[in-house]
C-alpha cells in the first residue's frame, strides 16, 4: 500500500523541487536532491556514474545552458508509484522541452525510474535511471500518465 501523505511528501522534496532546479537551471539544488551514493544511469550517454562523477557532468551542462542563453523545463507523469517506510520507487514518462537563445524550441520525451529514501527527515534521489526513447508513443503515454500532484491515483 502506498502512503498518500508520503507521496505528497515525495513531490515536495524531490518532485517541485526537481523542476523548479531544472527550470532555473540551478545546479546546486538540483544536485542537492540526491543521496551522496547516487547511482546515476541510462540518458542519452547509456553510462552509470556515482555522485562524484554525477557532479562533473551536470554542473557543465547547467552552466553551458547559461552561457548559451538557452533553458530547459522539465515535466513529469507517474505510472507507478510506490512509498512505505522511508523508501520508494516510481516511474513514469518526462517531457523535457528545450529552448536556444535564437528561440528553436524542442520538445523530448523518455521513461525514468527512480528509487528514494528519507535521510534526516527529507527524501532524496537514491537511484535515477532514464532512457531518451521519443516519438509519439511516448508523448501518449505522458499524456496519459498521473500528474504529479495527482497522489490518489496510487492510494491504495
Amino acid at each position: 500500500m502506498t502512503d498518500a501523505d508520503a507521496l505528497r511528501e515525495l513531490n515536495t522534496d524531490i518532485w517541485h523541487a526537481y523542476r523548479r532546479a531544472y527550470n532555473n537551471g540551478d545546479a546546486a539544488s538540483f544536485i542537492a536532491l540526491h543521496t551522496p551514493d547516487v547511482i546515476r544511469a541510462g540518458g542519452p550517454e547509456k553510462v552509470v556514474r556515482g555522485f562524484r562523477e554525477f557532479v562533473a557532468v551536470t554542473e557543465p551542462w547547467f552552466a553551458g545552458m547559461a552561457e548559451r542563453g538557452s533553458s530547459v523545463d522539465i515535466d513529469f507523469r507517474f505510472t507507478e508509484r510506490l512509498a512505505a517506510d522511508g523508501l520508494a520507487s516510481e516511474r513514469g514518462v518526462y517531457r523535457l522541452t528545450g529552448r536556444r537563445a535564437d528561440g528553436d524550441q524542442r520538445v523530448f520525451h523518455g521513461r525514468f525510474h527512480t528509487f528514494a529514501r528519507k535521510v534526516d527527515g527529507r527524501w532524496r534521489i537514491a537511484v535515477d535511471y532514464d532512457s531518451d526513447e521519443g516519438g509519439t508513443v511516448m508523448a501518449d503515454t505522458f499524456e496519459s500518465g498521473a500528474e504529479i500532484d495527482d497522489v490518489e491515483a496510487f492510494n491504495g
